[in-house]
């Protein structure tokens, strides 16, 4: 009894003798820390956890002997010397301590001088361990954090965990830079708007809050909510300058995965710009006028230049405009009529596969109904079956053995079979197929509906068990999940084979085969 007394007494006195928060009990690793540059043993780092304890050692050592640490003040490198052996200690207790301290440190190195950020993570915790939480499991979003720490705010907004913005809230957070005068402090403030709504979503993702297909649909109305703003922004430059086209008309159509509501982080936008104007206009009504053709590729051009310019928030997008009607060779801007002829008379058919998720994301509102019109009437014509499978079956034998990485231990998710590309060529191909006769499928764009609308009417005809509108969506969302995972962790989107992909796999091969669609290598030309 006297023991278990003696016990108690003992741990009260610990606790009441204890650091407060914020000051941790001097330890192995608080003593290996301040012991640096000069001291130190590689050994406790070992001990602690970390797999490299060498090169954990020589990590610290040198960050130990940075500039940025020298020159802190006494009161920031006392807080330095408090969150530091915190940081550590988190690192230990994730799934990887080693990339972990690297990302740490990678960090830390760009928050020095904010002496506001140590402060928190000094008094918070909560704050410091939510932080090594992300590190740890995302390689993109530590890298995100070092070079925009403002992304701070958001990882430690309690907000952060509630529901995402819809598409009408992006829009009007991306507006707000339309509200600043300086042109590049309002591109700077579109560029942060983008980088934060875009790390709550991977944060929401990486967190488990909402399934891939979730992010990549809010990651892609995020991007047609960013290039609304900027083509209002290039809009104003242009009338400025040279005024407008009276009665003319232009806008911009998403292709691939944009068009899709499927982008990923990172990606780049697939763009196609259109015009049209009165005939009798030949000039623009500004001081320095332009002629209509000019006009809309001047435009186009400045729409581009803001959404690749690079900012103290790095840059919005990369674009990519060569699926406009004759690729690189084509006009960068084209007239509706020009398209139209185009998509009518000339187009091979893996660009009307490529337009049956294309959309319109911004401009003139007849103008993206004419869009809508023309889309409908060149993807609802008749179509002779065997050329349409035989272009179809060609072209993506050609990509598979182009693009697939797939080895035998690992499946390409979106080029290997059964993966997202050959679910969509599957779709694809029933929407050409299919159009005629059903026009109701040429509404969706997106994965998810497109599936929906083709089961409606049928398509694939299968009576293979394993076929079904759940299992299609099923297998759709498992490779998502999947690639983005690899992708928040800076993995190329490669995966080794578990029950859930290969389910996947099966269920896209079998849906493919039972279409008439055996996509294998050996139809290569």
């Amino acid at each position: 009894a006297l023991d278990v007394q003696r016990t108690r007494v003992s741990t009260e006195f610990a606790a009441l003798l204890a650091p407060r928060a914020g000051q941790a009990a001097p330890d192995a690793l608080s003593n290996y820390w301040r012991g640096l540059p000069e001291g130190g043993s590689a050994e406790v780092l070992a001990d602690a956890g970390f797999s490299d304890a060498h090169g954990a050692d020589q990590s610290l050592r040198d960050f130990a002997q940075s500039h940025g640490v020298k020159s802190l003040s006494d009161a920031a490198r006392a807080r330095l010397d408090r969150v530091l052996p915190a940081l550590l200690h988190a690192a230990t207790r994730s799934p990887q301590p080693d990339a972990a301290l690297k990302r740490v440190l990678g960090l830390l190195q760009a928050i020095l001088r904010r002496t506001s950020y140590l402060a928190l993570l000094d008094e918070q915790p909560s704050a410091l361990a939510r932080l090594v939480d992300v590190l740890a499991r995302s390689a993109l979003l530590a890298e995100r954090l070092a070079a925009y720490p403002l992304l701070l705010d958001e990882l430690l907004d309690i907000r952060v965990s509630g529901p995402m913005p819809d598409e009408a809230a992006m829009q009007a957070e991306c507006n707000a830079a339309l509200n600043v005068d300086d042109p590049e402090a309002a591109l700077r403030l579109l560029n942060e708007t983008r980088l934060a709504l875009s790390f709550r979503m991977a944060l929401a993702a990486l967190d488990g809050r909402q399934r891939a297909v979730d992010s990549t649909r809010q990651l892609a109305q995020l991007a047609q909510a960013v290039v609304v703003t900027a083509l209002q922004m290039a809009e104003a430059d242009m009338q400025q300058a040279h005024g407008v086209i009276p009665g003319g008309r232009f806008a911009i159509i998403g292709y691939g995965s944009l068009g899709g509501l499927e982008l990923g982080f990172g990606s780049d936008l697939d763009l196609v710009f259109l015009h049209d104007h009165p005939a009798d206009q030949d000039s623009s009504d500004g001081k320095r006028p332009l002629d209509p053709g000019r006009w809309y590729a001047r435009l186009a051009q400045k729409v581009m230049a803001l959404l690749g310019a690079v900012t103290a928030a790095g840059r919005l997008y990369d674009i990519d405009v060569r699926l406009r009607p004759d690729g690189g060779k084509g006009s960068l801007v084209s007239s509706l009529a020009s398209y139209t002829e185009y998509q009518r008379e000339r187009a091979w058919t893996w660009e009307h596969q490529a337009l049956v998720r294309a959309r319109g994301i911004a401009g003139d509102e007849s103008l993206l109904a004419d869009f809508e019109r023309v889309r409908a009437q060149t993807l609802g014509r008749v179509r002779d079956r065997e050329v349409l499978f035989a272009d179809v079956l060609k072209m993506r034998a050609r990509m598979r053995t182009e693009l697939d990485r797939s080895d035998a231990g690992r499946l390409d998710l979106k080029q290997g079979p059964g993966g997202v590309v050959d679910l969509e060529f599957l779709l694809q191909t029933g929407v050409l197929a299919s159009a005629a006769e059903h026009p109701q499928v040429l509404k969706p764009r997106d994965t998810p509906s497109l599936i929906d609308a083709l089961a409606q009417i049928g398509w694939p005809r299968s009576d293979t068990p394993c076929v079904s509108t759940q299992s299609l969506h099923e297998a759709h969302a498992a490779l998502l999940d999947v690639g983005l995972a690899c992708t928040l962790d800076r993995r190329p989107r490669m995966a080794i084979p578990t029950p859930a992909l290969e389910e996947a796999q099966r269920v896209i091969t079998a849906a493919c085969n039972a279409a008439g669609l055996e996509f294998t290598v050996s139809n290569s030309p």
